[in-house]
C-alpha cells in the first residue's frame, strides 16, 4: 500500500514511460495450395458469379476467372525456401483421387471485407477429404494446420452488404490437380508455381 505523506494524500505515482509499439509489417506475398477449375469451368463460373452478385446486391468487384479457387491449407506469408520445399515435399507424399467439387449454398462471411462465397454440404466432401491428407501430410514436415476447415469459393468482396446463407441449384467442377499458390498481396495476382494431378 503507498505510504500517505504529512497531509494524508497519496502520492500519485509517476507515470510509466510508453514502451514504443512496433511496427506491423504487411506481409507482400501469401502461399497456399488450393484447387482451380479448369479454365472453361472458371469462366462459366465467374459468368455465374456475376449474374449472382448483381441479383443480390453485391457492389464488390467479383474475382477474375483465373483467381477463382478453393483453398485446401496456407502455408505461409513471405515464407523462405526451406519453407516452401517442406510443403512440396508434403504435396509430393500425397496419394489421392481426383474430387467432384459441387457448390450448393452462398453467403457473406463475417470478415470485415465482406467475402461472398460459394458453400457446400455434401457436395464437398472429397475436398474436406483431400484437404485432411493434405494437412495430415504437412503435419509430418512440421507445419500446423489450422483445426477448423470450411471449403469455399470466394466471389467478390462487399463490406457494406451482408447477405445470409441462401441455397442454389448445385454447380462446380471436376478438381483433378491441386497447386501451390503464390498470392501477390494487394496486387490482384496469383502466381501458380507448382501443380499436382490427382488420380482419376
Amino acid at each position: 500500500m503507498p505510504e500517505r505523506d504529512l497531509f494524508g494524500e497519496v502520492p500519485v505515482p509517476a507515470p510509466r514511460p510508453e514502451r514504443p509499439r512496433k511496427a506491423t509489417v504487411q506481409p507482400l506475398h501469401t502461399w497456399f495450395f488450393a484447387l482451380r477449375p479448369s479454365v472453361p469451368d472458371a469462366v462459366s463460373i465467374a459468368a455465374f458469379a456475376q449474374d449472382l452478385l448483381a441479383a443480390k446486391g453485391v457492389s464488390g468487384k467479383p474475382i477474375d476467372a483465373q483467381r477463382l479457387h478453393v483453398t485446401l491449407e496456407l502455408v505461409g506469408h513471405d515464407v523462405g525456401a526451406e519453407c516452401l520445399e517442406r510443403a512440396c515435399q508434403a504435396a509430393d507424399s500425397l496419394k489421392h483421387a481426383s474430387v467432384d467439387v459441387r457448390f450448393d449454398a452462398a453467403m457473406t462471411f463475417a470478415a470485415p471485407s465482406g467475402p461472398f462465397v460459394l458453400l457446400g454440404d455434401s457436395g464437398l466432401d472429397g475436398v474436406r477429404e483431400l484437404r485432411t491428407a493434405l494437412a495430415c501430410a504437412m503435419a509430418d514436415k512440421g507445419f500446423t494446420p489450422s483445426r477448423s476447415y470450411e471449403p469455399h469459393m470466394t466471389l467478390g468482396y462487399d463490406p457494406q452488404h451482408r447477405i445470409a446463407r441462401f441455397p442454389l441449384a448445385a454447380m462446380g467442377f471436376r478438381g483433378a490437380e491441386f497447386c501451390l499458390i503464390k498470392s501477390h498481396i494487394g496486387l490482384s495476382r496469383h502466381e501458380v508455381l507448382r501443380r499436382w494431378q490427382l488420380a482419376e
